[in-house]
C-alpha cells in the first residue's frame, strides 16, 4: 500500500533530548484508550494557539507509532500459540500444513519525529503526522484482527474434525478446559453481515468493534432492543448486555466473575476446573431481578445453572443449583421468615435434600 506524504527534513531527536516531550506527558498518554487517541481530532479543534496544537499532533503521532509497534508484538505472541496448537491438530489428523503469508500492509512513510517550527507549523507537517499515524495503525489493526479471526475459525475447524476422530471421555475434556482455554473464544455472535439488517444497526469504534446494536424483533416494533459490548484491554469481550427499553433483560459474561467461579469450584475438584476464558455464564433478568445463571464451556457443554426465587418483597426465598442440563439438585438455599426469631431462617441442603447448614438472618423493616 502506498501512501503520499509531506517529506519532513528534520531529523529524529533522542529521546532523553527531546523538547516536547516528558515523562509526565509520556505517562499520561499511555494512559489514554487506544480509540479516544484516535479520535484526537475532536480535541485538535479546540486547541487556538498554534504551536500548542502543533505540539499536540507531535504527541499524537508519537503516541500512536508507540503503540503500531506495540501492536506487531502482541499480534506475534497470539500468532505463535495459535500456530502452535494448529501445528498439533495438523499432526494428530495427518493433514497437509496450512501455509501462512504475511500481507501486512506496508508502507513507504515511516514516523520521524519532526521539530516544531514556523515552515512545519506553516506546512501543517504534524497534523499530517498525526493523521498519517492513525490511518496506518486502523489499517494493521483490522488486517491482524482479520488474521486472528482466521486462525481461530480454522482452529475450530481443526477440533471439530478431532472431535469425529477422537472419543472423548472425561480425561479429554478436562485437559481441554486447562490447556487450551484462551483459543476457543467462538461464542456466538452478531455477525458482520447483520450491519446491514433492515431492523438492526451496528455502532462501532474506529478501530471496527461494536460498541452496541440495536434492532427489534418482528411484532415487536414498540420494544427497542440494544446490546451494549464491552471488552476485556487486550481486545476480546468481556460483557454483552442485552435491555429493552432500557431495562437489563439478559447478559452474557465471559471468564471468571464470583457467581461461576463459586458454582464451578463447587462442583469440580482442584485441577478440573475451567480457567481464564475458557467459559462463559448467561444471566437471565426477571423484573430487574437476576432470576438464572447458565455456565457454560466455549464448545457449548452446560456446566450447570442456578435458578432464583423472590417473594413479592423481593427478597430470595430459594436458590437451586443444578449440574448440566438437568434438572437434578445439586444443592439448595431457602429463606423462611421467622417471625418468632424476627428474621429469616437460612438453610442449605444437600444433594440428598439434607440440611448441612442454617441460620437466621435479622430482618430489614422493609
Amino acid at each position: 500500500m502506498i501512501i503520499t506524504v509531506v517529506k519532513v527534513s528534520a531529523g529524529t531527536l533522542p529521546m532523553d533530548q527531546d523538547p516536547y516531550l516528558s515523562d509526565n506527558i509520556v505517562s499520561s498518554v499511555k494512559d489514554i484508550s487506544i480509540s479516544k487517541l484516535l479520535d484526537f481530532r475532536k480535541i485538535a479543534t479546540a486547541i487556538n494557539d498554534e504551536f500548542d496544537k502543533a505540539r499536540f499532533h507531535y504527541i499524537i503521532s508519537y503516541e500512536i507509532d508507540s503503540r503500531l509497534n506495540n501492536l506487531d508484538d502482541k499480534f506475534n505472541a497470539h500468532e505463535k500459540k495459535y500456530r502452535r496448537v494448529i501445528n498439533r491438530y495438523e499432526d494428530e489428523l495427518d493433514l497437509t500444513p496450512y501455509k501462512y503469508t504475511n500481507d501486512r500492509p506496508r508502507f513507504d512513510y515511516t514516523y520521524q519525529a519532526a521539530e516544531i517550527s514556523d515552515e512545519t507549523i506553516y506546512n501543517d507537517i504534524h497534523r499530517i503526522q498525526a493523521d498519517l499515524a492513525r490511518t496506518q495503525f486502523i489499517q494493521v489493526y483490522k488486517y491482524y484482527r482479520k488474521r486472528l479471526d482466521n486462525y481461530k475459525n480454522y482452529l475450530v475447524t481443526l477440533r471439530e474434525l478431532f472431535k469425529c476422530k477422537t472419543i472423548e471421555n472425561k480425561d479429554n475434556k478436562v485437559e481441554f478446559y486447562s490447556n487450551f482455554p484462551e483459543m476457543y473464544q467462538g461464542i456466538k455472535l452478531f455477525h458482520d453481515a447483520m450491519d446491514d439488517a433492515g431492523k438492526m444497526q451496528v455502532h462501532r469504534d474506529v478501530l471496527g468493534k461494536v460498541l452496541y446494536i440495536d434492532w427489534s424483533e418482528e411484532g415487536e416494533m414498540d420494544n427497542s432492543r440494544r446490546r451494549d459490548f464491552e471488552y476485556f484491554s487486550d481486545g476480546t469481550v468481556s460483557r454483552l448486555t442485552d435491555t429493552i427499553e432500557n431495562e437489563v433483560v439478559f447478559e452474557t459474561l465471559f471468564g471468571e466473575n464470583d457467581m461461576a467461579e463459586n458454582f464451578i469450584s463447587y462442583i469440580f475438584s482442584e485441577g478440573f476446573i475451567p480457567r481464564d476464558y475458557s467459559y462463559f455464564t448467561e444471566v437471565y433478568y426477571t423484573d430487574g431481578k437476576q432470576t438464572a445463571f447458565k455456565f457454560t464451556t466455549m464448545n457449548d457443554h452446560v456446566i450447570g445453572t442456578i435458578y432464583r426465587e423472590f417473594d413479592e418483597k423481593d427478597h430470595l426465598i430459594k436458590e437451586a443449583w443444578c449440574k448440566g442440563e438437568t434438572s437434578k439438585i445439586l444443592r439448595e438455599f431457602s429463606s423462611i421468615f421467622d417471625s418468632s426469631a424476627g428474621g429469616y431462617k437460612l438453610i442449605e441442603r444437600d444433594r440428598n435434600g439434607d440440611i448441612v447448614h442454617q441460620e437466621i438472618v435479622l430482618s430489614s423493616n422493609d
